[in-house]
């Protein structure tokens, strides 16, 4: 008894001193704070994105923030020369057609999660501390899996960012968008997603890319 008893306040005790850390390749948690300058209610992120010599920006403003888990207000244009932006269902549309919407993400200075498929459900988009290989995996209610991969991590600064050159870690996810074969993302532990790359299908590709106000 004394042994049990021993046994559960040194776990506690680990547990509340985060001592005992998250399975490292966990797909729906991550650790760390979120109390930090990219997770806070008004920041905005400059953007554009590219597709083959043309650009174009939109607006992304988180709005709130709640139990730690911010919400972010997007607005970007749709292109009419992108086959695969099409599909996009007319209630992520606004009167001008750009998309319109919102999406949810906890964003610690460890990792961050999203809660954008269909079943909102917590999604590891990326741990800062992740090697090449893990993945991370999210059962949908149709019975695909979603999968994500870490497919490089920078040991040098490499990635040309916002007049920066800076480290990132490149997760890739599979697609079950028609047209597009596989999203990347380029994450920075300091910047959070710094962007966005959508391989098409036919060889083409589209990059949103993200600068945060504040970090």
């Amino acid at each position: 008894m004394k042994i049990s008893i021993l046994l559960i306040i040194v776990i506690v005790f680990a547990e509340s001193c985060d001592l005992i850390k998250s399975d490292a390749k966990s797909s729906d948690s991550i650790s760390g704070t979120t109390d930090i300058p990219i997770n806070t209610v008004g920041n905005t992120f400059s953007n554009n994105v590219s597709i083959g010599t043309g650009s174009y920006s939109g607006s992304i403003a988180i709005t709130a923030v709640n139990d730690g888990v911010a919400t972010v207000k997007f607005q970007l244009p749709l292109p009419a020369n992108v086959p695969a932006l099409t599909v996009i269902p007319s209630k992520y549309k606004n009167t001008s057609g750009k998309l319109s919407c919102e999406g949810k993400f906890k964003m610690t200075d460890e990792g961050i999660l999203d809660f954008n498929n269909k079943e909102h459900e917590p999604f590891v988009l990326v741990k800062y501390d992740g090697k090449v290989g893990d993945k991370y995996t999210h059962k949908k209610s149709d019975g695909t899996t979603m999968v994500r991969e870490v497919v490089r991590k920078s040991s040098d600064d490499d990635f040309y960012w916002n007049g920066m050159i800076i480290k990132t870690i490149d997760v890739e996810q599979s697609s079950n968008i028609p047209g597009v074969d596989h999203i990347l993302y380029f994450c920075n532990h300091k910047f959070g997603v710094v962007a966005v790359r959508f391989k098409m299908e036919d060889g083409s590709q589209m990059q949103l890319n993200v600068v945060p106000s504040k970090y």
